[in-house]
């Protein structure tokens, strides 16, 4: 068995001279005094041992423990000749390439008691540089049209994720400037951006697992923050999602395992994007052991850190590996690098990509409300029991979170004949429906699932409409009538606990 490896503050000092000499080596090997050669990866390498996972306070410090960091490698892809951009810090890890293939930004600590924030570094050699300081500390960075870094805040402690009382949210910020915040879920995780500008994330959703545990699935919001919508694994698959990529070929690929708990032995999945709720299925035809991250390069290729344990030609030990994945492979191919004390996760190309689309934002400045038009609150995949199966809804009421278990009531409107309705709603809020027959039944309840920013008129088909189905073409009667007003200075009629 492989022992367990060292913490670098124990390790050998070896001479001034053989230290310089291995530096130079390094920034040769990098490029940094020359554009870098095709093929060249910045990844995460954390400490691989066998012995027992140092206790983590928070969810960073369980993924990267003192020592990880943020490395850039170049072929041959040599053990030994990388190049750390992480240089200084205590821990780094998730690193994602800016679009002019030069910058990097990921996560990490200057110490081990301070908190996690994002860092941006240059691959010509800079020292790293702190580009956020919120409270709570920052995760999984991504950059959207706007040249602005996006990421999470707060970093979940340890325990599941979702039990921490500040769930995560996603922030938008100028390089320089003051975080604005997106989304207003209940958590919103692993933020990536679409070429089509969209911010496709992971989120929790409101109603847990037979087992009463959480569920989380695919969602897109602009990068305003306005038009959150479901993007796929709300219906089927395993609970627990991560990760998510665009990876080429009209796929979007992500991890995926049965709990958080057991997530550090996900594998690969992937959905067309053109039908995400009708095509999720396993990325590949051979199995990716302890699969930590898959990344799209040119040509269809895969960038995939998975554990070499089992795969051919390797040992029994094995740590987490880079393998190169062309397209249609039928097995896992030898790995492109390995190193027995470190395993390698997140690898990433660095090149120059197009920076996705841009998108026009219609937001309001110094509105606080947004508006709701539902076209056929009748329209529903969700079967209605009896005595209930053939009621329709003549009314529908509008219910907030203001809490971790603490759902308002903020009003009700009226539903016309065609199933329609128009609210007026206050924004930012994270906002629930349920329809309610002339009896005053319930008949379908969507959990507080949806947001507006100020200012958005958003429209929706129906409550839990079929997917991928277009709303029937007409005029819906509710725009005729006069707006139903349920903002922030509407009287609170009722409060309720639960989800």
């Amino acid at each position: 068995m492989r022992s367990p490896s060292r913490p670098i503050s124990s390790r050998r000092r070896r001479p001034v001279a053989s230290v310089l000499g291995a530096l130079a080596l390094g920034l040769a090997a990098a490029g940094c005094d020359r554009a870098l050669p095709p093929g060249a990866v910045v990844f995460t390498e954390t400490p691989a041992s066998m012995g027992p996972a140092p206790a983590a306070t928070d969810l960073l410090e369980g993924r990267y423990p003192a020592g990880s960091r943020v490395v850039l490698a170049v072929p041959p892809y040599v053990p030994g000749r990388l190049r750390v951009l992480s240089a200084g810090l205590a821990a780094a890890g998730d690193p994602v390439v800016a679009p002019d293939g030069r910058r990097v930004f990921f996560v990490a600590k200057p110490v081990v008691s301070a908190p996690w924030q994002v860092f941006v570094t240059d691959v010509a050699g800079s020292w790293p540089r702190a580009v956020t300081a919120i409270p709570g500390g920052a995760m999984t960075p991504a950059v959207i049209a706007t040249g602005e870094l996006i990421f999470c805040s707060p970093v979940p402690k340890t325990g599941p994720a979702e039990s921490n009382s500040v769930p995560p949210a996603i922030y938008a910020q100028s390089l320089g400037g003051t975080p604005r915040r997106l989304t207003y879920g209940a958590g919103e995780w692993d933020p990536t951006v679409l070429a089509d500008g969209r911010i496709l994330f992971v989120a929790t959703v409101p109603a847990p697992n037979q087992n009463g545990e959480p569920r989380r699935a695919l969602f897109t919001v602009n990068n305003d923050g306005t038009e959150i919508r479901a993007f796929a694994g709300q219906h089927a698959g395993a609970d627990w999602l991560g990760r998510p990529r665009e990876l080429g070929r009209g796929r979007v690929g992500f991890l995926a395992a049965e709990t958080e708990a057991s997530a550090r032995r996900a594998w690969a999945e992937a959905v067309l994007a053109a039908r995400p709720f009708a095509s999720r299925a396993r990325l590949f035809p051979f199995a990716t052991p302890a699969c930590r991250s898959v990344e799209a390069e040119a040509g269809g290729v895969m960038l995939v850190c998975c554990e070499s344990r089992g795969v051919v030609g390797r040992s029994m030990r094995g740590v987490s590996a880079i393998f190169r994945v062309s397209p249609g492979a039928l097995a896992l191919p030898p790995p492109m690098f390995e190193e027995t004390s470190w395993d390698a996760v997140e690898a990433t190309p660095v090149a120059p990509h197009p920076p996705p689309m841009g998108h026009l934002s219609t937001m309001v400045a110094g509105k606080r409300t947004g508006i709701v038009l539902c076209l056929d609150a009748n329209r529903s995949t969700v079967s209605l029991a009896p005595p209930a199966g053939d009621a329709t809804a003549t009314a529908v009421r509008v219910v907030a979170r203001v809490g971790p278990d603490t759902v308002t009531v903020l009003g009700q409107v009226p539903v016309q004949p065609d199933g329609s309705f128009l609210v007026e709603v206050p924004a930012d809020t994270l906002l629930g429906f349920e329809t309610i027959d002339a009896a005053g039944r319930s008949l379908r309840r969507e959990a507080p699932s949806l947001w507006v920013r100020p200012g958005e008129n958003r429209t929706c088909i129906g409550c839990h409409a079929p997917h991928n189905h277009s709303p029937p073409n007409h005029r819906p009667l509710a725009v005729d009538l006069p707006l139903a007003r349920l903002g922030p200075s509407t009287p609170v009629l009722a409060q309720a606990k639960g989800k």
